[in-house]
């Protein structure tokens, strides 16, 4: 009678359980649903810490950097490369967050020069001397698309194409890529650049101190609610410093 109890017992346990199915629309859903982690109470987990913190979320520079800043405004310095899909959907998600919190930030965005790579800055500068800076912006989205990641980064007939494609002179796009004025913009470019020495790209750096990358810029929710607390951090820290 024990036995046949004991049986029933975990027949119920068995009903009440999800089934495999089941189990992995929940997980499904609560992988997905990553507001759920992120909106809401941000500054309290579960041992009420603050939920981001250096090496979690954000990273800190060990000595803040001496660069001017906006008054009022928390500067947002990001660096990017072509032929990056992070590199495209963290520009998207900072454009975004810049857009809608225009009172509180200010954002720069800065060819990177990966490995010493001068090529996203030198192409960046060709668009602006040419006076076509928004091309920049189409190079990077449509590089990050094609299907060979790097085609239009290192394939030099992929790169014409995608010229001619946009109506573009070769000839003229080439002798100014080599101009004297692009290579004065891109020697800014490197010098701000190596200012803040960026150790990988994409990268967000805010007021020269709080640095996030890849692991935090890969998710719309996750950046915004991470930028959230280090822009109301910076802001706090501004009013507490000494006058």
């Amino acid at each position: 009678m024990k036995y046949k109890i004991f049986l029933l017992c975990l027949l119920g346990l068995w009903l009440a359980l999800p089934s495999k199915a089941e189990n992995s629309r929940i997980f499904d859903k609560s992988a997905n649903n990553k507001r759920l982690d992120f909106v809401g109470n941000l500054r309290k987990s579960q041992q009420n810490e603050p939920l981001f913190k250096d090496g979690k979320g954000y990273y800190s520079y060990k000595k803040t950097l001496d660069i001017p800043l906006p008054k009022d405004k928390v500067l947002i310095q990001y660096f990017y490369e072509y032929g990056c899909q992070i590199c495209l959907d963290a520009d998207d998600y900072l454009t975004a967050y810049a857009k809608r919190n225009s009172d509180k930030v200010a954002l720069v965005r800065s060819p990177a020069f990966p490995k010493g790579s001068r090529f996203t800055a030198q192409l960046n500068a060709t668009f602006t001397v040419i006076g076509r800076p928004d091309l920049s912006d189409k190079y990077l989205f449509d590089s990050a698309h094609t299907k060979n990641k790097r085609e239009l980064v290192e394939n030099n007939e992929a790169i014409r194409r995608w010229l001619t494609t946009n109506q573009l002179n070769i000839a003229q796009f080439h002798q100014t890529f080599e101009s004297e004025p692009v290579k004065q913009l891109v020697e800014q470019a490197e010098k701000h650049y190596v200012q803040y020495e960026p150790p990988i790209t994409p990268i967000a750096v805010l007021n020269g101190k709080y640095i996030l990358i890849r692991n935090t810029l890969y998710n719309d929710d996750y950046t915004y609610a991470v930028l959230d607390f280090l822009v109301e951090k910076l802001q706090q820290e501004q009013q507490e410093k000494p006058q």
